[in-house]
């Protein structure tokens, strides 16, 4: 705990320092504390990005963004003083109880961010793709050794970017810090719940509802939980400055929004609430908004750029846009099967190929435990959500996010209908049925601070999880133990040992025991499962190579004659 304390405070004054700079660079004023901290982490993951296409995210990185934080720190003295009282002002104004409901979730986010990650997949590239970056930067090919490598999310980049690579491999918290600044925000929504008559503002703080669901993210590198922490932020901006907005909070909304689609390019659907905005509001912001679109094409060229160094392709997973020709490039019946196994995923991995469209909904809606239960809850919020937006006063915004939904979902339907891609919606529309048929919201704050005790329980006792996944690797969560008072877990659950192979002059580190096909936890680069390697040498003919004889000039695949 001390140490994820300790790393915090670092992830903290630099997330602040660059947010500082992000704000003087591109004059974005009335800028609060929490929104501060996110353009903070969206300017350093950029930052961080930049320099991965031509170095390592290593010491020398490390000694750069030390320097760069003095001379931030030495040239907004001033600032940086009005950004503390303004914190310390804040946790003051609020009142006894919710200060203790605050340090209560802090502690715990503490606690389970210096346990053993969860999620299944931190095994198969988390850890993986944030340990190349820390080794070598983005590297040519990188997805014709592991599929999901192709990935590559800024959010991991940015992970990259505040791991000590060269002290340990358990600083593995960014999310656990991203929580605690988001919770903070939200008890300070819910604090002034009798001052305010904006019920959105009371709603915003409700997302901590779901604090037991959120939690099972901390301990892992997920994107995931940028994305439920964030798109509930962008719609409640959405909709209090739908009709009139000013150009800083434009240039707020399009940063926040830029920055979830550089981490997950599934949250591509928010640009359409910022054209609506632009639309809606041209006059006030033309002036000043066209200057940052060069800033917007800037980032969108970085991150087509990582794409095509690691995959080939500038928009993977999607091969219909084919307008390079690297030698590193995933051949295209590999990018099939990539895409395949993340469709099935949705499915709980069942052949649905001979089912027809009712069959697929009816498969779907069963699917068993967590799965089926959020794809129930899903459709009966889509067709209970017209009743809310008939009761509510922003009807014409809560409708546009509603027809949101419902567009993400047909995306998803064709792609991977997995319920983590789709949350943000469960948790923002579920809050909005909940505020229009429970008005009394002493009732919400009671089942926030429940729900907050609550995900206290997992962190400090043994829970097997066979009730909610079928996943054996998954099945029980790692608790809190007394030495993580001081020193937490290493970044992996992954104890097996790992070994090297040779597959057709391929050499590459394999877990030894049987885990799952995807699996290469924390093993030497390059890892990749055996399994996964001769599955595809079988299947496909293709097994991956060394472009020159260095790793750091990267792989391609190479097809193998029988």
């Amino acid at each position: 705990m001390l140490l994820v304390f300790l790393s915090w405070i670092y992830i903290f004054i630099t997330a602040k320092n660059f947010g500082i700079l992000f704000t003087k660079i591109f004059s974005i004023e009335r800028c609060n504390v929490f929104v501060l901290q996110i353009l903070g982490l969206f300017s350093y993951a950029i930052t961080t990005s930049f320099f991965a296409f031509f170095i390592r995210i290593n010491i020398e990185y490390y000694l750069f963004i030390l320097i760069l934080n003095i001379v931030i720190i030495y040239s907004y003295k001033s600032t940086i003083k009005q950004y503390f009282n303004s914190i310390l002002l804040s946790f003051k104004n609020l009142k006894f109880q919710y200060k203790t409901l605050y340090l209560v979730l802090f502690i715990i986010i503490l606690a389970q961010s210096s346990t053993k990650p969860y999620l299944l997949d931190n095994e198969t590239y988390y850890i993986q793709t944030i340990k190349w970056i820390n080794e070598y930067g983005f590297v040519k090919g990188l997805a014709n050794v592991h599929l999901f490598l192709g990935q590559n999310s800024s959010w991991h980049i940015l992970q990259a970017g505040f791991n000590f690579p060269f002290f340990s491999s358990f600083y593995n918290d960014l999310n656990g810090f991203l929580f605690i600044i988001f919770g903070f925000f939200a008890i300070e929504k819910l604090n002034s719940y009798k001052t305010s008559e904006d019920n959105q503002s009371f709603n915003l703080g409700l997302v901590l509802l779901f604090s037991l669901f959120l939690m099972q993210f901390v301990n892992a590198p997920s994107p995931d939980l940028l994305i439920f922490l964030i798109t509930p932020y962008i719609f409640y901006l959405f909709i209090i400055n739908y009709k009139n907005i000013s150009a800083t909070n434009f240039k707020i909304i399009l940063s926040l929004v830029i920055f979830l689609c550089f981490v997950k390019v599934t949250m591509a659907v928010l640009l359409i609430l910022l054209l609506i905005l632009f639309i809606n509001n041209y006059k006030n912001i033309k002036k000043e908004i066209w200057q940052y679109s060069l800033f917007c094409i800037t980032i969108f060229g970085l991150f087509v750029a990582k794409n095509a160094i690691i995959s080939g392709y500038l928009l993977y997973p999607i091969s219909q846009i084919d307008v390079v020709n690297f030698d590193w490039k995933v051949p295209k019946k590999l990018l099939e099967f990539y895409k395949l196994g993340t469709y099935l995923e949705g499915m709980s991995n069942i052949d649905v190929s001979q089912l027809g469209f009712l069959e697929k909904i009816k498969l779907w809606l069963t699917l068993p435990k967590l799965d089926g239960l959020f794809n129930k809850v899903f459709a009966l919020l889509l067709i209970a959500f017209p009743w809310v937006i008939y009761k509510n006063k922003d009807k014409s915004c809560l409708l546009l996010i509603y027809a949101l939904a419902i567009l993400q979902f047909i995306i998803l339907w064709f792609t991977s209908p997995q319920y983590r891609f789709f949350f943000v919606f469960v948790s923002f529309l579920g809050i909005q049925v909940f505020a229009t048929i429970i008005t009394n919201k002493r009732v919400g704050l009671y089942l926030v601070s429940l729900s907050i005790f609550l995900s206290a329980i997992p962190v400090f006792s043994t829970i097997n999880l066979n009730a909610f996944t079928n996943n054996n690797f998954a099945m029980e969560l790692n608790t809190f133990k007394l030495k993580n008072v001081i020193i937490p877990e290493e970044n992996t659950r992954t104890k097996t040992k790992f070994t090297k192979h040779n597959v057709d002059n391929f050499e590459f580190y394999s877990p030894n025991k049987d885990v799952f096909f995807w699996v290469t936890g924390n093993g030497e680069l390059p890892c990749v499962n055996t399994k996964q390697i001769e599955y595809i040498k079988y299947y496909f003919k293709y097994v991956p190579q060394l472009r020159t004889d260095d790793l750091e000039d990267g792989f391609k695949s190479v097809l193998i004659e029988d």
